[in-house]
Formats: structure tokens, C-alpha cells, sequence
């Protein structure tokens, strides 16, 4: 690991507590680089834009009930899942938005029915055999892959049957404090564009911090999730730190 990698993981570990990854003996840690397959080196034009999950996408919330994607909200109480429990974490903004364009989506399909499109640089976990988790990008999940899903209010795995490639109207990348979320009732990270999850939730520590100082000041929107599309500033002000210092961990 680069000596600066170390510096910079090190400072956010004394910034910020609040669902760091996790490694625990039998479940696995999040921690594998989305090259795990061999895929290392690549070139993407998606720099400019974040992306992530298309515009149909519906995530559940701590009551139980869904909500339209497009329609969340900083403060919002969102299932995730911690170990093998369901827990529960807060929305905190959206990292980009766009109502109008298109992007090309991998739309996953598992064996008890769940599907989730996200682009092709996002990182969602599989479960190997064992039972550990290891983060790939959407477009390296294979025919086979276990992913984790949500059946009947209970944490289960789910064999990838099919995989589609399309063009899907709108995207959203939203964030929340534990960097992790149900789509569809499908386990997936809040981030693309980066190699390793980790590495991407320690890198928000700062903005988890700020919007819990907001909210103790009862600002209700401090990141502007409404009215803003197109990427957010926070995800560009990370992507550019990456991008000249931390290449090893970005997608250009």
C-alpha cells in the first residue's frame, strides 16, 4: 500500500467511528480490491460523472415500507446490514443525480428474483463459500455469484441467473453514514468509480462528521440533496484528491 494511502487512512481512522467496515471471523471482511479477478488496469470516461443505480430502483426503509429512489432525503432511516444483522443507517445525500440522461446499467438477476441495475463501475459484494465478502465491480459479477438479498425480512444469498446489459433513463448515487444500503432488497455499496470500498468509506469520514454536527443543529438538508443534480461537490473534491494522489484506488 502506498506510504500516503497509509497517512490518509490513518487520519480519517482518528476522524470518525461510525460504521467502518467490519471484519469479523466468519462473515468476512469487506476489504478486496475489485481486481480481485485479474481485472486491474482499466481506462473509463466516467470521471465526470459518478453514476450508480438507475432511476426505477426503490430502497426499504427502517419501517419496512420503500421508497423511490429519487425521492430520498438526508435523515432518511435506511435498512443495511452489519454482519449477519439488519441494522439500520441514515441517508445523508446524494453523491450524483441526474433526471434526464441515460447511462448503460448492469442489470443483475438472482434465482429468488431480485434484480438491481447499477453502471459498470460500482462495487457490490458477492459471498464466496466461506461466507466472506468481496467487492466487484458490476460489470465482473458472474453467472453464479451469491449476493445478498433480503427475503421476507431476513438476510439470505442468491445465486446470479442472469445478467442484461441496457440503457436505462436516470441514476442515483446516494450516500449514507454506513456506505452501504438495500436496493431492491439487494446489499449494495454506495460507491463506484473506486477499487476498494474501504478505502471509499474512510475517505467520507469528514462529510459523516459534518452531517452529524448538522444535524444536532437541526439542519435539515446540510448537503443540498434536493435541489442539486448532477454530481455531487464532496464526491468531485474526493475523485480529484484520488485521482493525483491515490491512483492505485481510482477508476480514471
Amino acid at each position: 500500500m502506498h506510504f500516503l494511502h497509509k497517512i490518509f487512512i490513518g487520519f480519517l481512522i482518528l476522524w470518525d467511528t461510525d460504521c467502518y467496515p467490519y471484519h469479523h471471523p466468519g462473515y468476512g471482511s469487506p476489504y478486496h480490491p475489485s481486481y480481485d479477478r485479474g481485472f486491474r488496469w482499466e481506462y473509463s470516461s466516467s470521471y465526470s460523472r459518478y453514476r450508480c443505480f438507475s432511476g426505477d430502483s426503490v430502497v426499504r426503509l427502517s419501517n419496512g415500507t420503500y421508497k423511490q429512489i429519487d425521492r430520498l432525503r438526508s435523515s432518511d432511516e435506511i435498512l443495511t446490514r452489519e454482519h449477519s444483522k439488519v441494522i439500520t443507517t441514515e441517508m445523508i445525500m446524494m453523491l450524483d443525480k441526474h433526471t434526464s440522461g441515460k447511462a448503460l446499467f448492469y442489470t443483475l438477476i438472482t434465482d429468488s428474483g431480485h434484480r438491481i441495475s447499477l453502471t459498470e463501475h460500482h462495487l457490490i459484494p458477492i459471498v464466496d463459500s466461506n461466507g466472506n465478502d468481496t467487492y466487484l465491480f458490476a460489470k465482473h459479477v458472474q453467472i453464479g455469484d451469491q449476493l445478498i438479498v433480503l427475503i421476507n425480512d431476513t438476510l439470505d444469498y442468491s445465486p446470479v441467473t442472469n445478467i442484461t446489459v441496457e440503457m436505462k433513463n436516470q441514476y442515483y448515487a446516494p450516500l449514507t453514514m454506513c456506505g452501504t444500503l438495500f436496493v431492491n432488497d439487494i446489499f449494495a455499496s454506495c460507491f463506484a468509480n473506486v477499487r476498494d470500498h474501504r478505502f471509499a468509506q474512510y475517505s467520507m469520514a469528514p462529510f459523516r462528521a459534518y452531517y452529524k454536527l448538522a444535524r444536532y443543529l437541526s439542519i435539515a438538508e446540510p448537503f443540498h440533496v434536493r435541489q442539486r443534480e448532477g454530481i455531487h461537490w464532496t464526491a468531485r473534491m474526493m475523485l480529484y484528491f484520488a485521482r493525483y494522489f491515490l491512483t492505485d484506488v481510482l477508476i480514471l
